[in-house]
Parts: C-alpha cells; structure tokens; sequence
C-alpha cells in the first residue's frame, strides 16, 4: 500500500510537471505566433530568420540543407522574407558566386521583440535567490541534455 500511495505521488508530481512545461511551451508558441502575424511571416520562415541571426550570414545552400528544404522552395521563402525587409542577399566576399543571407535592421528588430520574452523571463529569474537560478540552470541542461545526447525533434 505504501508503495502504491508513493507510485501515485510520483505520477501527479510528474502529471503537474509535464503540465508546467506544456503551458511554459505555449507561452512561447504563442508569443511566436504573436510576432509572426505582425511581420507577416510563416514558422518556416521564422525559422530561418532566428538561423540566420544565432549563426550570422548564411549561404542559401546551408540554409535549405540545414531546414531540409528544396532549393526552389527556399528562393521563393527568401523572396518574401527580403520583400518584407527582414533579411537581404548579399555576394560573399570570399566567393562571389556565393549567396549569403543577413538580417537587415528591420530582421534584427524582429528578433529582438522575439527575444523579450526570454528577457522578461530571464529578468523575473534573476530577483530569486541565487540558489533557484542555479537550480534552473541545472534542470534546463538536464531537460536539454538528458543521456548525454540533446533531444531536438526532426523536422
């Protein structure tokens, strides 16, 4: 019986656990899909932008290689997101045959109001005891790392 009462407080922990990460996950969803319709752009497309801004000038190739995306899909992908502003063609110097990919000012905005939620978060974090941000640095490497190896689904 003891076992049994231990087994279900364990099942509602990790119930209310799992529930956490879900609504903390579409906290995120949403504010993405917040900043997505004011800029008028898609998840893929999104996507790109934030490649582009954490790993700086891309080649088109690596992009459509990284997402797994057809060369003709991702010109017509790259057509909008410049047509809007966000990201701009440019020759490489060290190719000029190469293509790469930057983000303009009005890219960078978009990932900056992106990236105030985080901040928001982050900012929340840090008015708890020391002990607390350790103690969620450590679940997120755990969450991020769990048998050594990062879980990050497909696409």
């Amino acid at each position: 019986m003891t076992h049994d009462l231990i087994q279900n407080g364990m099942s509602e922990r990790i119930s209310a656990i799992k529930q956490q990460l879900l609504t903390l996950r579409d906290a995120f969803r949403q504010h993405q899909s917040y900043i997505r319709h004011q800029y008028d752009i898609s998840e893929t497309e999104m996507e790109i932008i934030l490649y582009v801004d954490k790993n700086g000038a891309q080649k088109m190739k690596h992009i459509g290689e990284t997402f797994g995306i057809k060369f003709s899909t991702l010109t017509s992908l790259v057509d909008k997101i410049e047509e809007l502003g966000l990201i701009k063609r440019v020759n490489s110097k060290e190719d000029r045959r190469s293509v790469l990919i930057t983000l303009t000012k009005k890219g960078k905005k978009l990932v900056d109001e992106y990236d105030q939620q985080a901040t928001h978060y982050s900012d929340l974090l840090a008015m708890q005891p020391t002990d607390s941000q350790d103690l969620f640095s450590q679940l997120v490497a755990v969450l991020m790392n769990p048998s050594g190896t990062n879980f990050v689904a497909q696409a």
